[in-house]
């Protein structure tokens, strides 16, 4: 793998693990990938379950599980975090880039580092801002009211 902003493959997302995080195979090693631009809500497992956590999981299983997605890095940021993910988006079969779908269907929260200028981070506020208006998926229960 190169350095930040250098990484791109095409991989099959073989498992879910909540609504942010999915395991792939890269060049035969299986890698955690942490979905850049998102934070979905936690579904169980390591941390204690959030609502939404679950319908969260269940749409990345669904648009994720056992399809072919492109994962690239973005300038400027590290490729791993501190849980040794990879940090990439990720492009879905169809050209969409997940992290955008998530936030406009209200499954996930735009998530970006005050440090960060994410090449998609305009795209994800106004995705969250429209998801929000519209009160879609997590945006219609009081709790994020």
């Amino acid at each position: 793998m190169e350095g930040p902003g250098d990484f791109y493959a095409t991989v099959e997302a073989y498992e879910v693990v909540d609504g942010d995080t999915f395991r792939a195979r890269i060049d035969g090693e299986k890698v955690r990938v942490r979905i850049m631009g998102i934070n979905a809500p936690e579904s169980g497992g390591f941390r204690e379950a959030e609502d939404w956590g679950a319908e969260a999981k269940e749409y990345a299983r669904k648009k994720l599980e056992g399809r072919t997605v492109h994962l690239f890095t973005d300038p400027g940021d590290p490729m791993f975090d501190q849980y040794d993910r990879l940090l990439a988006h990720v492009v879905m079969e169809n050209g969409m880039n997940y992290a955008v779908l998530a936030v406009a269907e209200g499954m996930a929260f735009t998530y970006i580092l005050r440090h960060q200028d994410l090449t998609i981070g305009d795209t994800l506020r106004k995705a969250e801002k429209l998801a929000r208006a519209e009160r879609r998926g997590l945006w219609a229960a009081p709790e994020y009211d």
